[in-house]
C-alpha cells in the first residue's frame, strides 16, 4: 500500500529529473501516478493498516485522486484510490512546496529566452537556461540582473579583447567574473550555439598570460639577468630567451622546493607548475639543454604529471622516483593520497617508475604502499640535496666520458 508520503518523495524525484523539460514546455499532461491497490486478503490481514491508508488518500488535498468501485467478496465494494494526478508542473510545484522557486524560474526563463536569436542558438540557450533551474530559481534578485548585464554585453560584443577588469559593467569587477566564470562561459557559448564551453574562447575576453617563475642557480647565468636570480614571467617572455644556456634545468612540484634549492652550476629550476606543464615545452631553447630533471610528490598525481611532461619533452628524467627506497627511508612521514590519478597505465614512465606507481594504485606485488603518499617536501633536505647533487654530478661525468670519446 502506497502512502502520500511515499509517492511525495516519488513526485519529488520526478520534479528534479523533468523541471528543466517543464520550464521548456516539454512533458505530457496530466502527469499520473498509478496506485498500486492492495487485494482483499492484504486489506483483511492488516485491516488497521489498510484503514489508514484509506484516510490517507481521502484527506490528500495535493493534485487529484480517481477512485474506483472495486468489488469484493467478504467486505463487499470498496472505493480504492487508483492514481495520482498532476495537471502542470505549477500544480507539482505547489504539491513540493515548491511554488515560489517554479515561479521565480519560469518568469526568468521566459524573459531570458526570448533573446533574438537564429533557431540553432535559440535551441541550445533555452536547454541551457533550463539546466541552470537552481540558478532561475535561487538567485537573489540583484545578484541575478547582475549576471543578467555580464552575460547579454559578452554575447553582444563576441570579440571584445578585453581583459575582465575592463569590462564597462557598473559593480562588475575581475573577482566577480572569475568566481562565476564556468557559468558565464557556458551561458555566453549556449548564446551563440557554440560548443565551447572554456570561460575565456566563449567570451570573447583576453585572458591573463600564463607565467613562468624560475631560480637561476648560478652566478654566470644570473649575469644574463643583470644578477636576478628569482624572475617570475609571461610564458612568451621565457620564449624569446636568445643567448641563455643553462646546462640543467629541474622542474619542481612546488614553490617551496623551488626556493630551498641551493646554487648549482649551470643550473636554473622551474618551480610551481602542477599539471600545467605544456608551458615548458613551448620554450624553444629548452630543447638544447642537456639536462632535464623533474621531482614531484611520490604518489599516483607525482607520475601523472611527470608522465605527461614527457608527452612534452621525453628526455626528462625523474628525481627520486624510481626507487621503492625512498619510501621505506621516510616510512614515518608517508601519508594517505585522498584521491588518485585515475589512469591504470602511464606509458611514459619507466619500468622502475611504473612498477613504483603501480603499486601506489595497489596493483603488483606491495599492496601495502596502495594509496600512500610522499609530498617532497617531507623528504629530509640532506638527502634530497645528495640526489639532486649527484644526478647534476652523474651528468657532468657522461659529458666529459662523450667529449673524450670525440678526442
Amino acid at each position: 500500500m502506497q502512502f502520500p508520503e511515499k509517492l511525495h518523495a516519488r513526485l519529488r524525484s520526478l520534479w528534479v529529473s523533468r523541471r528543466a523539460r517543464w520550464l521548456r514546455g516539454e512533458g505530457d499532461w496530466p502527469l499520473a501516478l498509478p496506485l498500486k491497490q492492495p487485494t482483499e486478503r492484504q486489506a483483511m490481514d492488516q485491516w488497521p493498516v489498510f484503514d489508514h491508508w484509506l484516510r490517507s488518500w481521502h484527506t490528500e488535498a495535493a493534485g487529484q485522486v480517481t477512485w474506483e468501485v472495486t468489488r469484493w467478496r467478504q467486505v463487499g465494494d470498496q472505493s480504492l484510490p487508483t492514481c495520482w494526478s498532476f495537471d502542470s508542473p505549477s500544480s507539482v510545484a505547489a504539491t513540493l512546496g515548491e511554488s515560489p522557486r517554479w515561479q521565480r524560474a519560469k518568469r526568468r526563463f521566459v524573459r531570458l529566452a526570448q533573446w533574438p536569436m537564429d533557431e540553432h542558438a535559440a535551441e541550445r540557450w533555452s536547454e541551457q537556461l533550463s539546466r541552470d533551474f537552481d540558478v532561475l530559481a535561487d538567485w537573489e534578485e540583484g545578484a541575478f540582473e547582475q549576471l543578467v548585464r555580464v552575460v547579454e554585453w559578452l554575447w553582444r560584443h563576441p570579440r571584445s579583447g578585453l581583459y575582465p577588469r575592463q569590462l564597462p559593467i557598473a559593480g562588475i569587477d575581475s573577482k566577480w567574473v572569475e568566481r562565476r566564470s564556468g557559468l558565464v562561459g557556458a551561458w555566453v557559448a549556449a548564446l551563440h550555439g557554440s560548443q565551447r564551453r572554456e570561460f575565456y574562447q566563449a567570451s570573447g575576453l583576453r585572458a591573463y598570460p600564463d607565467r613562468l617563475r624560475m631560480r637561476i642557480l648560478d652566478p654566470a647565468l644570473r649575469a644574463y639577468w643583470r644578477g636576478c636570480s628569482d624572475i617570475e614571467a609571461p610564458v612568451a617572455d621565457f620564449m624569446q630567451l636568445e643567448g641563455f644556456y643553462p646546462e640543467c634545468v629541474i622542474m619542481v612540484e612546488n614553490l617551496a622546493t623551488g626556493m630551498a634549492v641551493q646554487d648549482l652550476p649551470g643550473t636554473i629550476v622551474f618551480m610551481r607548475r602542477g599539471y600545467a606543464v605544456e608551458a615548458l615545452a613551448q620554450l624553444p631553447w629548452l630543447k638544447e639543454v642537456p639536462l632535464l630533471l623533474y621531482w614531484g610528490d611520490i604518489d599516483t598525481h607525482g607520475f601523472a604529471i611527470l608522465n605527461r611532461l614527457r608527452s612534452y619533452v621525453p628526455r626528462v628524467r625523474s628525481l627520486m622516483m624510481d626507487d621503492a627506497a625512498v619510501l621505506e627511508s621516510f616510512a614515518d612521514l608517508v601519508g594517505e593520497e585522498p584521491r588518485q590519478a585515475g589512469a591504470e597505465d602511464l606509458p611514459l614512465l619507466s619500468v622502475q617508475e611504473r612498477r613504483l606507481y603501480q603499486c601506489l594504485r595497489g596493483i603488483g606485488d606491495s599492496p601495502v604502499m596502495q594509496g600512500r603518499r610522499l609530498e617532497q617536501e617531507r623528504i629530509a633536505w640532506d638527502f634530497a640535496w645528495l640526489r639532486i647533487t649527484s644526478a647534476r654530478s652523474d651528468s657532468n661525468s657522461l659529458a666529459l666520458g662523450a667529449a673524450s670519446e670525440n678526442i
